[in-house]
């Protein structure tokens, strides 16, 4: 008796130990991409630059292409609205690198370089955040992938940059909103206010955490201002982060196997054609 006893124990516990090594496989074997509502109106998809380390690439599109007709003709998982860009004469006002070329150049768009209001401000609108996938060389001689968000003309030793797409302002470390003219004073004044920054409305951000890369959509649902949008990504546990454009540019698009998620913020609830967009690949 006691030995069937024994047996049915030993049977039970075999059982539990299979389970658990079942579940500590499915743990280990995670995605390295993850979607989920981090709160109400507040959508985030989280890349692990571990397991994926050449999952996120920027778009710059010909003319302007809504982010679900990038997400789809370029086979990605995810897919959010990145660089500034002039709505009238559909030119970059952001800096974008791929592969090590520069592919949007604000330089080249004369509606930017050759206003007179701005003129003054110009270099620190060109010197405005972006983000950055770098590869970086050891005193070892290996190689890896750095992730960092930067002002444009910042350098950054042993390293080349592979990617990097600017926006602004930069949310974290530290936010300097005079120095990236996103607002201009006049003896303590605010005279002049870019992207609504001071102001309620959807955003889009990026963030570095760790290891992970987070791309947050802020629906008209949740509409912050840059300050609010910062305080979001410090409860976040972020490092670094910088906003990407927002307002109605503001869009998100996930290629969920049962059905997809789209966010756009324009008045009227139809994508919106944007000039640059920043996609999550998988490659496993």
């Amino acid at each position: 008796m006691k030995r069937k006893a024994l047996y049915f124990l030993l049977v039970i516990i075999s059982a539990i130990c299979l389970n658990y090594a079942v579940n500590y496989a499915q743990d280990t074997n995670l995605p390295p991409v993850k979607f989920y509502e981090y709160q109400k109106g507040v959508f985030i998809v989280e890349v692990d630059t571990d397991k994926c380390s050449n999952c996120i690439v920027p778009y710059v599109a010909e003319d302007l292409e809504t982010v679900k007709e990038v997400a789809n003709n370029e086979n990605a998982y995810a897919a959010i609205n990145a660089g500034y860009f002039d709505p009238v004469n559909h030119k970059t006002a952001s800096y974008v690198v791929k592969d090590g070329k520069t592919i949007a150049n604000p330089e080249e768009n004369e509606n930017l370089t050759q206003s007179p209001a701005l003129k003054k401000y110009l270099p620190q609108i060109l010197n405005r955040s972006e983000f950055r996938i770098m590869n970086c060389l050891l005193n070892t001689g290996k190689s890896i992938k750095y992730y960092d968000i930067a002002l444009h003309n910042e350098g950054s030793m042993k390293c080349e940059i592979e990617h990097s797409i600017q926006a602004g302002p930069m949310l974290l470390p530290e936010m300097d909103l005079e120095k990236e003219a996103f607002i201009i004073k006049k003896k303590g004044e605010v005279i002049k206010e870019s992207a609504g920054v001071l102001h309620k409305y959807a955003r889009s951000a990026i963030a570095i955490q760790g290891d992970k890369i987070l791309l947050i959509a802020v629906s008209n649902d949740a509409k912050l201002t840059i300050k609010e949008l910062q305080k979001l990504v410090k409860k976040l546990g972020a490092e670094k982060a910088m906003a990407f454009d927002g307002g109605s540019s503001t869009s998100m698009f996930v290629n969920l196997p049962e059905k997809p998620f789209e966010l756009n913020s324009a008045k009227d609830g139809a994508s919106r054609r944007i000039k640059s967009v920043l996609l999550v690949k998988l490659q496993f």
